[in-house]
C-alpha cells in the first residue's frame, strides 16, 4: 500500500501559505500518480458491504454520529444533484428515514442548509427523535428541525444544529462565517460575510439551545475565545470555530478554534464547560484536525505533536497524558470513531487514489485490521470530495461509511466479525 510519506505531508503543509501553487502542484502530482491505479479493481474487501440506498446519490455525512437508532431505523441524506459539483449549485438535499430491514424509506423531507461533508448535521437525539439544520426563507436565517417519528411532528428552533446531547440541548455556530472562511463546512443560503462583519467577535461564537424550553444563549463568544490565552496576532486574524463534540456525560465539549494570519492557518483544540463556558487549552499547533471521544475523559486526536510529528494521540483530558499510536502514523490524517478501547478510522486517497478503512480492535496493543480499500475518482475534489467518514457500531459489528468508488456518492454498511 503506497501512502504519502511524512515528508510529502509536511511539504503540503508548508505550501498551504500559497493555496494557488499548492493546488496546481497537487493536481499535477495526483494525476501522474493515479496512472498506477489503471486497471485495478475499485474496491477491495473481505467483508460484506451493502449499499443503504442506491436509487440516488446518498451519504450520511460526518463521522461523529451514529446513523442508526436502536430500532433498525437509519438516517441519511440523498441528493437529486450531481455531488461531484460544489454544493452551492444544489438547491436542496433530501433528509431520509429508512427501515433497514425492508430497505424502504418511511419518511422524507428537504433541507436547504447543507454541504457534502456534513450534510445538514442530521443526528438522533433519542431513539424516536432526530434533528437537522434547515433554512427559513421568510426569516432569512438558519434553523433546526426536530422530528418525532411517532407522529412525524416537527419542532422548530431558531439556530442550526452543530452537535446535540441527547434530547437535552444542542450547540450551534455561525454557518455563514464557515461559508466565508471554510466553505467545506458552511451553508450557502446566505452570502459570504464582509471583512468588517468577520471582525465583529462579541456577538458571534457558540450558542447553546435547551431543547425542552427553547431557551437560547451565546455560551461563548469569539471575543471570549480570543481573550483566552490570547496572542498578539489575534487582533489582525480571521477567526472561526467548528467541529463541536460533546463528551458522553454531556458536561463538556471540545471544539476547534481556527484562525488565519498572514496567509496561514493555526489550530487550537479547546475544552469547554457546558454550563459556565470556562475554557481549557488541550493542544495548539499548525495542525489539530479530527478527534473523537472514546469515553468521558479520553479523546483520540490527530495532531502535529512536538515529539512525534503528525500522529494519532490518545489524550486523557483529566491528567493531560498522551499516548502515541505508532501503528497508524504512516497513514496520515483520518476520521476516528469508536468507544473504549476500540476504534475505526480512514485515510485520505493515497498515490493510487485508494482510501483505506481500518479497525483498531485493541488500542492498547495496536491490533490493526484492514477492512477495505476504496477508489476515489478525481472528479470528486475540494468541497466535493468524499471522505469515508466511518461510523462504528460495535455491538452490531457494523461500520457505516460513505464512498464514491462506484463513481457516485453512496452510503454503505460494512459487516465484520
Amino acid at each position: 500500500m503506497s501512502e504519502y510519506t511524512r515528508f510529502e505531508r509536511r511539504l503540503a503543509r508548508l505550501l498551504s501559505s500559497n493555496p494557488f501553487i499548492k493546488a496546481m502542484l497537487k493536481k499535477a502530482y495526483v494525476v501522474v500518480m493515479r496512472l498506477s491505479a489503471f486497471g485495478k479493481s475499485r474496491i477491495s474487501s473481505d467483508f460484506k458491504i451493502t449499499p443503504i440506498f442506491s436509487l440516488k446519490e446518498s451519504f450520511f455525512g460526518y463521522y461523529d454520529n451514529n446513523p442508526s437508532n436502536t430500532k433498525g431505523l437509519v438516517l441519511f441524506h440523498s441528493s437529486d444533484y450531481d455531488t461531484s459539483k460544489p454544493p452551492e449549485y444544489a438547491s436542496h438535499i433530501n433528509i431520509n428515514l429508512l427501515d433497514e430491514l425492508s430497505g424502504n424509506i418511511i419518511w422524507s423531507s428537504k433541507s436547504r442548509a447543507f454541504n457534502w461533508q456534513q450534510g445538514s448535521r442530521l443526528q438522533w437525539i433519542n431513539e424516536s427523535k432526530f434533528i437537522f439544520s434547515d433554512f427559513d426563507e421568510r426569516e432569512s436565517k438558519y434553523i433546526s428541525r426536530v422530528v418525532n417519528i411517532k407522529d412525524y411532528s416537527e419542532t422548530i428552533y431558531n439556530y442550526p444544529v452543530q452537535d446535540a446531547y441527547n434530547d437535552q440541548y444542542f450547540l450551534s455556530l455561525n454557518y455563514q462565517r464557515l461559508r466565508t472562511l471554510r466553505p467545506d463546512y458552511g451553508y450557502f443560503c446566505l452570502d459570504k460575510m464582509k471583512k468588517y462583519e468577520l471582525d465583529k467577535l462579541d456577538h458571534d461564537g457558540i450558542w447553546k439551545v435547551d431543547i425542552a424550553s427553547h431557551n437560547e444563549s451565546l455560551l461563548i463568544s469569539l471575543k471570549d475565545i480570543c481573550a483566552f490565552k490570547t496572542k498578539s496576532e489575534f487582533q489582525e486574524a480571521d477567526h472561526k470555530v467548528n467541529h463541536f463534540q460533546i463528551d458522553p456525560s454531556g458536561r463538556s465539549f471540545v471544539f476547534l478554534h481556527r484562525y488565519f494570519f498572514n496567509g496561514r492557518r493555526y489550530d487550537r483544540l479547546l475544552l469547554a464547560d457546558v454550563i459556565t463556558g470556562d475554557l481549557n487549552l488541550l493542544s495548539e499547533s499548525l495542525l489539530v484536525s479530527h478527534y473523537h471521544w472514546l469515553d468521558t475523559n479520553t479523546l483520540v486526536v490527530f495532531l502535529d505533536d512536538i515529539d512525534n510529528g503528525e500522529c494519532y494521540s490518545i489524550l486523557n483530558i483529566a491528567t493531560g497524558q498522551k499516548k502515541f499510536l505508532s501503528e497508524l502514523s504512516k497513514y496520515g490524517d483520518g476520521h476516528p470513531s469508536g468507544e473504549g478501547n476500540i476504534m475505526v478510522t480512514d485515510t485520505y486517497p493515497n498515490r493510487a487514489g485508494f482510501q483505506s478503512l481500518f479497525l483498531l480492535e485493541d488500542i492498547d496493543n495496536a491490533h490493526l485490521k484492514l477492512l477495505g480499500s476504496f477508489y476515489h475518482p478525481l472528479k470528486f475534489q475540494g468541497v466535493s470530495r468524499c471522505d469515508l467518514h466511518p461510523r462504528l457500531v460495535w455491538n452490531k459489528r457494523v461500520v457505516y461509511f460513505d464512498s464514491v468508488y462506484s463513481g457516485r456518492r453512496q452510503f454503505y454498511k460494512l459487516e465484520f466479525n
